[in-house]
């Protein structure tokens, strides 16, 4: 059985799919890039539209599509893609999330300030005072998680320029109607009633460790323990560590979708970051847009969830009725069988009352007689038995009707 993130295509359907639908958006149901995709069609020799294509398309142009050539060995190939949860966007919520990141782009632009405002938003100073409590690292690092603040790891040369984006975007956010919820681990921003995690660190630069002396020294006494006592590892050990890690400066900036596990790949809303051709500062009102667009998805997705559950609920619970019903009905005959070979013994007793007293006749004050009282006694208890009041009676006693029943009964049966 194939996990929720891939899926198995032949050539020719892959083929199909990229000539009926343009790259970026098959691309983006896929859960992958537009690179991405292009590149495993390259691989199984799968040809693309070109650039333009689906303009001169629209407009009525000629276009050329080139056809798929068959594998040299003649094979039907099997393509499996692996993307980030299939997220396939129906035209409705298309629709909706179009509408909902045209209403986050009528307000400004998230602008950071050159410096620290001298009043914080409520979540910046929450964030700065937990860092101010927390301790360096040996690679120079602070971090903090504050129920009512930003989860960030930062330097102390990135701390400033970080929490004026952090009071930046806060104040963006309650601008578009955003709300924030505090949780353990770090506040969360609410968008449209959905929660999103909101963490922010500083990227590390990574170099090799350059040994100092006492370091060589130990690791030489590492190597020759290790020859007087034999090879014990696949690769010698080290008395000192690979990598040196430092700050580098560049922040970066996450969301996750809190209705969906951490480590599902599609909980990830996006990650923005300083890059070689723009800082984070620039790209802030693209993360505002996603999460705009992430909210109406995440509120599409739970309805829909919420429908499929109901209608299992439903589906078992008609179950559950049907099978109580058939259980009554099996009660039902049950009882009518019972009853009727109760009534087979109390004819037969009855018989048997008038060919005694026929045969035998009655005396005074014999043990035949008081047997012959003791049958009488058994024969008007047994009639009781066979009244209306008493069946009703033992009708509800044993639950033999609910609900509906009476009315899905069949047709009245003519008694004998």
């Amino acid at each position: 059985m194939l996990s929720d993130h891939c899926r198995d295509f032949t050539r020719e359907q892959l083929y199909a799919l990229v000539w009926e639908t343009p790259i970026s958006r098959l691309a983006k149901s896929f859960g992958l890039s537009n690179v991405g995709l292009r590149k495993i069609c390259e691989r199984h020799n799968i040809p693309t539209p070109p650039l333009g294509y689906w303009a001169k398309l629209a407009h009525g142009k000629k276009v050329r599509r080139p056809a798929l050539v068959a594998e040299e060995d003649g094979r039907s190939v099997s393509i499996r893609i692996y993307g980030r949860g299939w997220a396939v966007v129906t035209p409705e919520v298309e629709k909706d999330q179009v509408a909902a990141i045209t209403a986050s782009q009528l307000h400004p632009s998230i602008v950071v300030a050159d410096n620290r405002p001298l009043r914080l938003h409520a979540i910046t100073a929450a964030t700065a005072r937990a860092l101010r409590a927390a301790k360096m690292d040996r690679e120079g690092f602070m971090k903090a998680s504050p129920n009512d603040g930003v989860c960030l790891t930062v330097s102390d040369s990135s701390l400033d320029r970080a929490l004026r984006i952090i009071d930046a975007f806060a104040r963006a956010a309650e601008l578009r109607g955003h709300g924030f919820e505090e949780h353990a681990g770090g506040i969360r921003i609410v968008v449209d009633k959905v929660p999103f995690e909101w963490r922010m660190h500083e990227i590390n630069d990574k170099e090799e460790h350059e040994p100092t002396a006492s370091e060589l020294t130990a690791q030489t006494k590492l190597e020759a323990q290790q020859a007087r006592w034999g090879q014990a590892y696949s690769r010698p050990p080290k008395a000192y560590r690979t990598w040196d890690y430092s700050p580098s400066g560049r922040l970066s900036i996450a969301f996750k979708d809190t209705t969906l596990p951490s480590w599902r790949h599609e909980a990830l809303i996006g990650l923005w970051r300083d890059r070689k051709v723009g800082r984070l500062e620039d790209y802030l009102d693209d993360a505002m847009n996603k999460l705009a667009a992430a909210a109406v998805a995440t509120r599409h997705r739970l309805a829909e969830v919420a429908e499929k559950r109901r209608l299992e609920d439903e589906e078992r619970e008609t179950r559950r009725q049907l099978e109580a019903r058939r259980d009554r009905q099996r009660k039902r005959r049950d009882f009518l069988i019972n009853m009727a070979d109760e009534y087979a013994r109390y004819r037969r007793l009855k018989e048997f009352a008038v060919h005694l007293k026929q045969e035998i006749g009655v005396a005074r004050d014999q043990p035949t007689d008081r047997l012959f009282e003791e049958l009488g006694l058994l024969l008007r208890t047994m009639e009781t038995e066979f009244l209306r009041e008493a069946i009703e009676n033992a009708v509800t006693r044993l639950g033999l009707f609910a609900g509906d029943d009476l009315r899905e009964l069949p047709g009245a049966v003519d008694a004998d």
